[in-house]
């Protein structure tokens, strides 16, 4: 999850060379490090590739139309990720400008909802749901 330059960071994370490196030393740097999902809030421009790799997660994106810096990225992603057939949501607010964060200090409504926003999307997506613990095998 990242905000504003935090969602470029974002970016570079997910749709660079996520493999691992299957012959490394070190045993966690053989494991991908790719994300199961990703959550952009205005992200800057920098980092939105050119073309959604095939092997992107599927992403939660949110901007406000009166944010000239980051809602032209959003929708730029949504369209990439549209054309690449990977599950995306994008949610572009009238007003809201730039830095709302999460909300809380927003007059307008939209702005403060949007957490649940999010949280429906995780939940739809089933993203949080636990997965079967591994019984406690003591024989």
């Amino acid at each position: 999850m990242g905000f504003s330059a935090g969602g470029e960071v974002v970016s570079m994370v997910a749709f660079g060379n996520t493999d691992g490196e299957a012959h490394a030393a070190d045993a966690v740097d053989r494991i991908s490090s790719r994300p199961n999902f990703l959550i952009m809030i205005y992200p800057g421009p920098l980092g939105i590739p050119d073309v959604v790799p095939p092997t992107a997660p599927p992403a939660f994106l949110l901007a406000a139309d009166d944010d000239q810096c980051c809602s032209p990225p959003v929708i730029k992603l949504l369209q990439r990720y549209r054309e690449a057939r990977i599950p995306v949501e994008a949610h572009i607010y009238t007003q809201g400008s730039h830095g709302f964060n999460m909300g809380n200090r927003s007059k307008l409504f939209s702005i403060k909802g949007w957490p649940q926003r999010l949280a429906d999307w995780l939940a739809d997506n089933h993203f949080l749901d636990k997965t079967p613990q591994v019984a406690d095998r003591r024989d």
